[in-house]
């Protein structure tokens, strides 16, 4: 806690190689992230929270995790008992009120708003996989080398895929780190929602581990962290989003012409990612269809066409509909805001909000549909009841 760095590790293994793991995970993040480089890394940001000071704490964040990784293959080889072992890893890692984090496994971290609960991360699992790969196309537990479902961890390769995220905090969010035997357990993002502002975050993290082993066996860790009050008025540069973001921001279709204050709560519903050249932007994140607002860079559609800041990859998404085009493709290093469909019918929980931005939503789709001579195409997401037109009925309608 002395310097804000939050960490969830859940081993697998053995019949104790995964604690193993799980330890040396906790203990390189504490040793790395608290030492006087990592510190000095932190100071910079704070001093001048701009994006170049921003990517070079989410590297430093990067390279700790891969340097954890390391270790636990080390020890894995100089001691047979621990052969195989390996561990999630979820790390909160704070510079004031901004979050950085580090994610690789199934744990997951959530942030609770005043509107939405928001699912930062994205299972590295096969379940989640399969809902990610195109129809038809198999995938097999031999792509889970942990032998639990689990395809990306700490210790199953020489190599970790990290993600990395950058969040703008206020008071009175929650961040929730939890384990797979919390989240796996509990009825959905509602509940969560529910227990998660539970009191203290000492009272909700109690109530979520409660909540938890009423209905299952696994190892249930959650941590839950608020951000309290700040008598300092921040400048511009100091915010998640800067004027110049902002503005690319409010040029979408989703925002145009909108209220600032309407603006800047839809806005709490999204997520700042930075995608490099030629990645494929994924059609769902975190176990859910997602959109994504271009702030800086080009993307290229399967058709050949660049669109660049305040373009809206994905609207349909947002309607809960899988559109049938070819995932674009990011032309250079783009930073985006990514929404998830749950969270964006969240905060539309209000009707007169929701009638705002569902009347932008809902003429350029119908702006796509002509340019593609037609029916926009795509079909309900799984699990999502299909309404008028395929489409589901928004909140509040």
């Amino acid at each position: 806690a002395e310097h804000a760095v939050f960490v969830v590790a859940d081993g697998m293994g053995g019949h104790r190689a995964g604690e193993v793991a799980a330890r040396i995970a906790c203990e390189e993040m504490a040793a790395t992230l608290g030492s006087p480089t990592a510190i000095r890394a932190v100071e910079r940001y704070v001093s001048n929270a701009g994006l170049e000071s921003r990517r070079k704490v989410l590297a430093f964040l990067r390279r700790a995790v891969e340097q954890a990784n390391a270790r636990i293959r080390r020890e894995a080889l100089e001691n047979p008992d621990y052969s195989g072992m390996g561990t999630t890893l979820d790390v909160v890692w704070l510079a004031r009120d901004h979050a950085f984090i580090a994610h690789a496994g199934d744990g997951r971290v959530y942030l609770a708003r005043a509107r939405a609960v928001l699912q930062l991360t994205h299972d590295h699992t096969l379940a989640a996989r399969q809902s990610r790969a195109p129809d038809g196309l198999a995938i097999t537990i031999a792509e889970a080398p942990s032998g639990s479902g689990v395809t990306n961890a700490l210790g199953l390769s020489d190599s970790v895929q990290v993600d990395t995220l950058f969040v703008d905090l206020g008071p009175r969010d929650r961040l929730l780190i939890c384990t797979d035997g919390v989240h796996g357990q509990l009825e959905g993002e509602q509940e969560i929602s529910e227990l998660i502002r539970v009191g203290t975050p000492e009272a909700a993290a109690r109530a979520l581990i409660h909540r938890a082993g009423e209905s299952g066996r696994d190892n249930a860790t959650a941590l839950v962290v608020e951000i309290a009050d700040r008598f300092v008025k921040r400048p511009d540069r100091d915010r998640g989003l800067s004027p110049a973001d902002l503005e690319s921001a409010r040029q979408s279709p989703l925002l145009v012409d909108l209220p600032l204050p309407l603006t800047l709560t839809a806005l709490s519903a999204a997520v700042e990612i930075e995608v490099a050249q030629a990645t494929m932007i994924p059609r769902t994140v975190a176990n859910d269809l997602v959109s994504y607002i271009v702030l800086e860079g080009l993307v290229k559609h399967a058709d050949g066409r660049s669109v660049g800041p305040g373009a809206l990859l994905y609207p349909e998404s947002l309607v809960g509909v899988w559109g049938q085009a070819a995932p674009p493709t990011a032309e250079q290093t783009s930073r985006l805001l990514r929404v998830r469909a749950d969270d964006f019918a969240e905060i539309c929980s209000e009707p007169r909000f929701a009638a705002e931005l569902y009347r932008r939503l809902a003429a350029h789709l119908a702006r796509l549909a002509v340019k593609s001579g037609g029916a926009l195409g795509g079909t309900p997401a799984p699990g999502r009841p299909p309404g008028p037109g395929e489409l589901p009925r928004p909140p509040g309608t």
